[in-house]
């Protein structure tokens, strides 16, 4: 399990200098682009930009143009890591306390409880409780992977909502809000 969980870990920051790397190229087209564009708003449309730098522009431009999603899915991706194990630990804990406290049945008192029937059981009659036996360990294999998936959807989920709920506006209302708040100071 550790060799897993590194190996991820090393995946992920992989990811993340490759990311980096990937900015920074698109920041270095997005500053070429907003260049023109301020040119292009000091001859056409100066007063969006009235008051406002080159600086402050590129900035807002730089946050209305630059691609978001790739951040917000390796910040899913990297959460789901770093929390694998911290949900590995829960799950083996409520797995644990559901057995001390008798809400679990043990994979034994479940064999006796499974009914089997079919053509299956009529070749191995005799290990009906054996079948059984590992029918019911893999029961609760799945509790494992609905857990983890309901993390890994929880992680999603949240991720997903910043993504949305910080997504900005077009260029010009991005100017005005700018200014606003520069006026407002």
């Amino acid at each position: 399990m550790a060799g897993l969980l590194i190996g991820l870990v090393i995946a992920v920051l992989a990811l993340c200098a490759a990311y980096w790397r990937w900015a920074k190229k698109v920041d270095g087209e997005i500053a070429t682009g907003a260049g023109v564009e301020w040119a292009r708003l000091q001859s056409a449309d100066p007063a969006i930009i009235d008051g406002l730098s080159e600086d402050e522009f590129t900035a807002v431009y730089r946050r209305v143009h630059f691609p978001r999603f790739p951040k917000y899915a390796l910040a899913a991706i990297a959460g789901f890591t770093l929390a694998l194990p911290f949900v590995f630990a829960l799950l083996s804990f409520a797995y644990w306390a559901g057995e001390a406290t008798g809400v679990l049945a043990s994979p034994s008192e479940l064999s006796q409880m499974t009914p089997i029937s079919g053509a299956a059981v009529l070749a191995a009659q005799e290990s009906r409780e054996d079948v059984a036996m590992y029918l019911a360990q893999n029961f609760f294999g799945f509790f494992y992977f609905f857990g983890i998936l309901a993390a890994w959807l929880a992680i999603v989920a949240a991720v997903m909502h910043r993504y949305h709920s910080r997504q900005p506006g077009y260029l010009r209302d991005e100017l005005i809000r700018v200014r606003l708040k520069k006026e407002d100071e």
